[in-house]
């Protein structure tokens, strides 16, 4: 606006400066603004000044201490950094203690290798302390990560799943829910690592793609009372199932049926082959195996309690009917090993079935199967299928590619096994744990809303919690076993003993306590199985949520990732049924996974990997926050090159706005302020956007929807300040009367701006409101995080103004369109060498009327950011020329200039301002 070559240009009103950068230097300071929470114990500080106010308790689901924090960590850290900082500057009691998960195989198996490549041996003691070394070392490192998110929170003291008082209440959990009567030890088969020799719970299996042989086995029949229910045909006559695990074969002792199923007994190639009649052209497709006659049809009901012959062991194969044989795929005839399978286990306990298992822990043949032994059984399968092929039982064979169980930490291919496990019931009529989960649910908030059929759908199929583990690395189940017998010894008080022992000293004073010091009687030895580390986790609710100092035990919120569904949510609810019989949440909020741009997981075979720590490290954390803001966390969320790029944009626009506004009132002071009944018309206006944004601003934190939030302050920042308001009034602070109302009504406006904003965008953009902070003269605390979040004013709304305005700057977007096409003509450069004339009818006619009679002669003119305005009545339309008039040497508008000595070259408004 200023000419600096006229020699008024002295007289003319700069725009005030701050020390405010222009550019962020993020990785710069970013750190700095850390330093300075910490020097001054902002998070102490906060939790003090709220100590008062009501408790909002949302507690960490744990990450695991392995490894360097991904993008998937720095979203869901995010989130929960949104709504602490949220609920704090609201007033609410809202600690945060972040914690890690850090018990479990991956520790483990890390030490153990480094011992075993190093030719060590170590007491299962020095493996505890390399274990809790190694997780250690790994919550420092994420510690360091995490803070510099900026994420606030009790960073000295974290809660750990290894710290001797969390240990200990775990025991103590597991305790209460054996008093409840809903720990059970059973033998049933389990998802057996054996790579790793442990059982693993439904939350740590993931399927993968695996190749397995796909193979069509005879089970002869010899039994006469069988064949005469297959109508005694001629000739030999096999039952056939279809298997995709031939090494389960030495454990059969069954082929189980569908009683609805119609089974025909077919002729082919001189023998007869049973199989479901639903099933024969699938049969025929896959096999290449003709089946030429249908001798005769039998109902599988019938066929219950009939024998076959085991293709390669003298064992009969009894037909038992199931209602889990399907007409899908196969033969629907099969093949069941109580040993390896829950279907098998279950239709063979009805039955009285042999449970045979013949598997190691290590995946190997036991002398239960000689002729293989020490063999692993997936080496085994082809060793298998040829001698079904040499004894004439194979009928076909072929590889195929399906889905399959893997762990989802080593990524191994897992086995049924039958072993003695503990688990957790579900159904025990004592708890009814899933029908009073169901029930409870109806109290649970979800966001966004199909979480919900989401979980339910977990916890009506997932089957009892299997809770022990065969591992060092872990919380110890306090159940010990007679030296004799080895019947286990599971009492309350003995376990709750064991966790005092753990309180004092860790797991490893549990181990060096003798065990009749614990049991209080001789003969005994301590149990070596250890627990779930979901147990661990799940436990939260009582280790942290019950004794970290939270006024409501009873989460407000749960906030994690979809997968946690079947993870931490299902866990943490379970274990809590288990023992106090209600849920220990009030809502849950899921993310989705973070995927690339064109939505594929991201690897680091396609080079697609985005590190949040590389982006700090370059650009600031305040992009990934801001990333984090902007996208629908309720799906899969997409984030590199073009994401960080648009966010980035928007940063260095809402940047450059602070650095404006701060600049704008840096020569104001608060008692200069104008009450907004006394404003002109647009600043009135500006008040009542102002109070819209804080009043949907606080509706979409109270939603925890973010994106609202990044959209309501981009939308706000970009078309409502910036290119509107900003952009209407900047001549008022450089050209108008220093003191005159209308100067500081801006002025007044843009300091409700800036103070509301900066505390609008603190949860999210906590560093550039933070640093935007520091330049404020008025602040009253240490950060910008001790302030309280802006509450709406009803002395700022005026719901009328949106009507006037809108009718405004629809006539507005018109005049812009006139002054582009004499700017593309070049009869002007600047708009304000453009006069308009203006005509309008009705409403907005009155609008503009209503406007230019506001406080000042030249509010159209203003307006329109024009030199003149002539306004008459008729239909709309809008027209510009070239202004008459000279150039003010101060404003630069075009008038009727002075004469006078001393004002000389200067249009009346200028001559008023310097009066």
């Amino acid at each position: 606006m200023q000419n600096p070559n006229t020699p008024d240009y002295k007289s003319t009103i700069r725009l005030p400066q701050t020390d405010f950068p222009m550019k962020g230097d993020l990785p710069i300071r970013e750190p700095q603004i850390i330093a300075g929470w910490e020097k001054n114990n902002i998070y102490k500080k906060l939790q003090e000044k709220n100590s008062q106010g009501p408790g909002f308790t949302m507690p960490d689901g744990p990450p695991y201490a392995n490894g360097s924090i991904h993008i998937g960590h720095a979203l869901n850290k995010s989130l929960k950094d949104f709504v602490i900082k949220y609920k704090n500057m609201n007033g609410f009691s809202a600690p945060f203690i972040p914690g890690w998960d850090c018990h479990g195989l991956p520790i483990e198996h890390k030490v153990m290798k480094d011992l075993t490549d190093k030719k060590i041996t170590k007491t299962d003691q020095e493996i505890l302390a390399l274990c809790r070394e190694e997780a250690q070392k790994w919550v420092n490192h994420q510690r360091e990560q995490f803070k510099r998110l900026g994420v606030l929170a009790d960073w000295e003291n974290p809660y750990l799943t290894m710290s001797k008082p969390y240990e200990a209440e775990e025991v103590r959990e597991f305790a209460r829910a054996f008093k409840r009567g809903v720990i059970y030890q059973g033998v049933k088969p389990v998802y057996w690592n054996w790579t790793l020799k442990t059982a693993l719970a439904d939350a740590e299996i993931e399927y993968h793609d695996k190749v397995s042989p796909a193979i069509y086995v005879k089970f002869n029949v010899t039994d006469d009372k069988t064949l005469a229910k297959l109508g005694n045909p001629k000739g030999t006559t096999s039952f056939v199932i279809w298997t995709t695990t031939p090494w389960t074969l030495p454990a059969n002792t069954g082929i189980a049926l569908h009683p609805e199923f119609d089974y025909g007994v077919y002729s082919a190639n001189g023998e007869n082959l049973v199989i479901a009649k639903s099933l024969k052209e699938f049969f025929e497709k896959d096999t290449g195996i003709t089946l030429q006659n249908l001798l005769t049809t039998v109902k599988g009901a019938d066929l219950e309690l009939t024998e076959a012959r085991h293709p390669f062991l003298d064992r009969k194969s009894v037909v038992v009917l199931g209602d889990h044989v399907t007409a899908d795929a196969g033969t629907g005839a099969v093949h069941t090993a109580p040993g390896h399978g829950a279907d098998d286990f279950r239709v063979g306990q009805k039955y009285n079935l042999p449970v045979i298992n013949p598997v190691a822990e290590n995946g190997t043949y036991t002398d239960e199967y000689p002729e293989m032994q020490g063999m692993n059984i997936f080496k085994a399968n082809p060793v298998i299928i040829e001698k079904l092929k040499a004894s004439g039982h194979l009928l076909a064979h072929k590889d195929i590619t399906h889905s399959y169980p893997h762990c989802w930490r080593s990524k191994t291919p897992l086995i049924f096994r039958t072993t003695a496990q503990w688990f957790i019931g579900i159904d025990q009529e004592t708890s009814e744990i899933r029908k009073n989960t169901l029930k409870a649910m109806e109290e649970v908030q979800f966001f966004p809303e199909w979480g919900k059929a989401r979980f339910e759908a977990m916890m009506q199929n997932r089957p009892d919690w299997c809770v022990s583990r065969q591992r060092i690395w872990g919380v110890p189940i306090p159940i010990f076993y007679h030296e004799e017998t080895g019947k286990p010894l599971a009492d309350f008080d003995i376990m709750m003993r064991a966790a005092d022992v753990i309180e004092k000293g860790g797991i490893e004073a549990y181990y060096t306590t003798p065990a009749e010091q614990i049991v209080g009687k001789p003969g005994y030895r301590h149990g070596r199985d250890i627990l779930d580390v979901w147990f661990d986790s799940g436990v939260c609710h009582a280790a942290v949520q019950a004794r970290r100092g939270y006024k409501n035990a009873v989460a407000d919120i749960y906030l994690e990732g979809s997968d946690q569904h079947r993870g931490w949510f299902n866990t943490s609810m379970l274990s809590s049924m288990a023992t106090t019989g209600h849920p220990p949440f009030k809502a849950l909020i899921t993310h989705g996974f973070v995927n690339d741009s064109q939505g594929r997981k991201m690897s680091k075979s396609l080079g697609n990997v985005i590190d949040p720590n590389e982006i700090s490290k370059v650009s600031g954390s305040e992009i990934v926050r801001l990333w984090a803001a902007s996208v629908d966390y309720g799906t899969d969320v997409g984030c590199g090159k073009e994401e960080l790029t648009r966010v980035t944009e928007t940063y260095r626009k809402m940047r450059n706005t602070m650095r404006f506004l701060l600049g704008a009132i840096n020569d104001f002071d608060a008692k200069e302020a104008v009450e907004v009944s006394k404003m002109p018309m647009i600043d009135r206006w500006m008040m009542h956007q102002l109070n819209k944004l804080i009043v949907e601003v606080t509706k979409a934190y109270d939603a925890y929807e973010f994106y609202r939030v990044y959209q309501l302050l981009n939308h706000f920042f970009t078309v409502t300040l910036s290119a509107t308001y900003m952009d209407i009034l900047k001549d008022r602070l450089y050209t108008w009367k220093h003191n005159g109302l209308e100067r500081k009504a801006t002025q007044t406006v843009y300091h409700h701006v800036t103070t509301s904003v900066m505390r609008m965008m603190a949860p999210i953009l906590t560093f550039l409101s933070e640093e935007s902070y520091g330049y404020l003269k008025d602040k009253a605390h240490d950060s910008v995080l001790l302030e309280s979040f802006p509450k709406a004013n009803t002395l700022w709304a005026d719901p009328k103004l949106d009507i006037t305005f809108d009718e405004l700057l629809k006539v507005r977007s018109e005049a812009q369109k006139k002054l582009e096409e004499l700017r593309a003509a070049k009869t002007i450069g600047a708009s304000l060498e453009a006069s308009l004339k203006v005509s309008a009818e009705g409403g907005a006619f009155s609008a503009l009327e209503e406007l230019n009679n506001s406080h000042a002669k030249c509010n159209l003119r203003e307006f329109f950011i024009v030199s003149n305005v002539t306004l008459v009545k008729g239909p709309l339309s809008v027209s510009a020329v070239k202004a008459d008039g000279e150039k003010c040497v101060r404003c630069w508008v075009y008038d009727k200039l002075s004469t006078a000595e001393g004002t000389q070259g200067l249009c009346p408004k200028c001559v008023e301002a310097l009066a």
